[in-house]
């Protein structure tokens, strides 16, 4: 039975080891109709994992896992295209296996690509002819193109740059609004996590515990970015942020 009628997932007392060392334990959640969460920690603190295991990729080893919808879709952090299939394709690839007609698939997908920012003719590409850009807008338009209700995104912009960010944060934004799909978003960048959900969970790397959750002020959309950096900047010195802050530093040493 759902513990919470009313949720679309919820992960419960969830636990993990990777080769007998343990990851995280205790780790609840409960995702409700429309709402996107940002998990965020630095490298280490199992927040990929956890966004496996709500997306069933991975069997938790302790806890359980609900799940109160039709349909999810994953974005990952490399577009994960297929090289043998046109863009169009690939898009509706979700449709297609689910025996979508073909000229049903095509429309949407072609909607689905006008929305992400790709013209009409990098459809008939392949994923080596287009940018890494664009391949990553083509994995957006392919989640979205199977109308999920859950969508995971495992860090799913790191790899573009900061303009292209923001856009692809933008688009997320407005899709999340129009469908009212509900959305994990895995992000070590906090100023991202501001940009586009509606609550916060912070983990740790040294035990793998939650060590803070908060609501985000504000509607993701209405949050500009004078608003977004003041958050940010005043979280900058709160000690359960500390871990976050620190690892950025050292990459950027």
């Amino acid at each position: 039975m759902m513990p919470h009628e009313k949720a679309k997932l919820v992960l419960q007392d969830v636990g993990h080891s990777w080769l007998g060392r343990t990851v995280f334990e205790g780790f609840d959640l409960v995702l409700r109709p429309g709402e996107v969460v940002a998990l965020v920690g630095p490298s280490g603190c199992g927040k990929t994992t956890i966004l496996q295991i709500a997306a069933g990729l991975v069997e938790p080893l302790r806890g359980r896992v609900y799940r109160n919808y039709r349909r999810h879709a994953v974005v990952f952090q490399e577009p994960r295209l297929l090289p043998w299939l046109t863009t169009r394709d690939n898009i509706a690839y979700g449709l297609k296996v689910s025996g979508c007609a073909a000229s049903r698939r095509h429309a949407i997908a072609a909607a689905r690509a006008l929305e992400v920012g790709l013209d009409p003719e990098d459809l008939t590409k392949y994923p080596v002819e287009l940018s890494g850009g664009m391949r990553q807008r083509a994995a957006v338009a392919r989640a979205l193109a199977v109308e999920p209700d859950v969508v995971f995104f495992d860090e799913p912009f790191t790899a573009v740059d900061v303009g292209l960010r923001r856009v692809l944060q933008d688009l997320v934004i407005a899709a999340a609004a129009r469908a009212h799909f509900s959305a994990l978003f895995v992000t070590h960048d906090l100023a991202e996590a501001v940009r586009v959900a509606h609550r916060l969970i912070v983990l740790s790397a040294i035990d793998g515990r939650v060590v803070d959750q908060r609501i985000i002020a504000g509607e993701p959309g209405t949050r500009d970015n004078r608003a977004i950096f003041d958050i940010v900047e005043s979280w900058s010195h709160e000690a359960v942020f500390a871990e976050l802050f620190d690892a950025d530093r050292r990459v950027s040493a």
